[in-house]
């Protein structure tokens, strides 16, 4: 849907989707190699990287409880959006680290299997059902990375232009003083942001 704001709104609504973007960019492309660096590969190094990005999307849903309250329906609305998104990506977290503990703990109990070298200096290898699932739930995490990380993008470009999909509104209600809906067939432009 379309709705009339201002250039304050439009600025304002693009912050939780830059929010939820520097967290994907920063805390899983750059934490993960710090990760890979610094653990040489160790899984329990990864566990910092979902904790991390909790907190922030966490910061993200207390954000659009104070938006509901305090700002216009539009920017709370994105936030609220943000955070929705936030949700989606702490799901995929429960679904990888839930496969890798079971994986792992079938793998445990059961013993042997064959071996991959971790090509380190010292010699050590690692059961190979223990990297074949530490890939799993990294595909996992990062389609859904993906996929949230190309949303948020296109989000920031509609939040400029006054665009928000109208099924936002189950999560948050519009009111008398929500901001105007625009028609339907009326192309975003700079007429629907008002100084």
């Amino acid at each position: 849907m379309l709705y009339s704001i201002t250039k304050q709104e439009a600025s304002a609504a693009k912050i939780p989707h830059h929010i939820f973007n520097l967290n994907v960019i920063l805390t899983h492309l750059a934490m993960s190699q710090v990760a890979l660096e610094i653990g040489n590969g160790n899984p329990i190094n990864f566990i910092l990287i979902p904790i991390i990005s909790v907190i922030i999307i966490s910061y993200l849903y207390f954000k659009s409880k104070q938006k509901a309250l305090e700002d216009s329906w539009f920017v709370a609305a994105n936030w609220t959006l943000a955070w929705r998104r936030g949700r989606i990506l702490i799901i995929s977290y429960i679904i990888a680290i839930t496969i890798f503990i079971i994986v792992t703990l079938i793998g445990s109990l059961l013993g042997g299997g064959m071996m991959m070298n971790d090509f380190s200096t010292d010699g050590s290898s690692t059961p190979i059902h223990e990297k074949i699932t530490m890939f799993l739930a990294a595909v996992i995490v990062f389609f859904t990375l993906l996929a949230m990380f190309l949303q948020e993008g296109i989000s920031v470009y509609d939040a400029g232009k006054g665009i928000i999909d109208s099924s936002i509104t189950k999560y948050i209600p519009r009111n008398e003083s929500s901001n105007k809906e625009l028609p339907e067939n009326k192309k975003p432009t700079k007429n629907n942001v008002s100084p």
